[in-house]
């Protein structure tokens, strides 16, 4: 299949979770032209907030491997993934993304993405989430590491 085919696909399984009252995003791992994961958007039905759609197809798609490595893998989702999908991408070792709707052209129905990324730019002194390391005293946060 093409990769138009691919997030033709993406579209079609994100249409039928907004018609179940779901937000409408959808995504699929495929491997050698086979899909290994799929997923759907599930926040509402779960309250997970990380069900978003490339987190499940990730997940789907490392069950079904056996491994959290997809490397050689492609990820084809309905959407531009979010800052929290794009990281969980990274971790997975995928390097090949195609998406439908940009995140420019997802904020005409919701911002928050374009506003995470445009966070993240800024110092982490100036973002409205403050991150404060802590040490606490004689123990090594480096330890949980030392003891593999």
């Amino acid at each position: 299949m093409s990769h138009q085919q691919w997030i033709a696909q993406c579209i079609e399984l994100a249409i039928d979770n907004a018609s179940r009252g779901q937000a409408p995003f959808a995504a699929l791992v495929v491997k050698d032209g086979s899909v290994l994961g799929e997923g759907v958007n599930d926040v509402k039905a779960t309250n997970d907030l990380t069900g978003h759609a490339e987190v499940r197809a990730l997940q789907a798609a490392a069950r079904e491997s056996g491994s959290r490595r997809l490397a050689g893998c492609v990820l084809y989702t309905s959407c531009e993934p979010c800052p929290m999908c794009l990281g969980a991408i990274y971790w997975s070792g995928i390097t090949e993304v195609y998406y439908g709707l940009s995140i420019e052209g997802q904020a005409e129905f919701s911002d928050l993405p374009r506003r995470q990324y445009a966070e993240f730019r800024r110092a982490p002194r100036e973002r409205s989430v403050h991150a404060v390391q802590v040490s606490p005293d004689g123990i090594d946060p480096r330890r949980p590491f030392l003891a593999e």
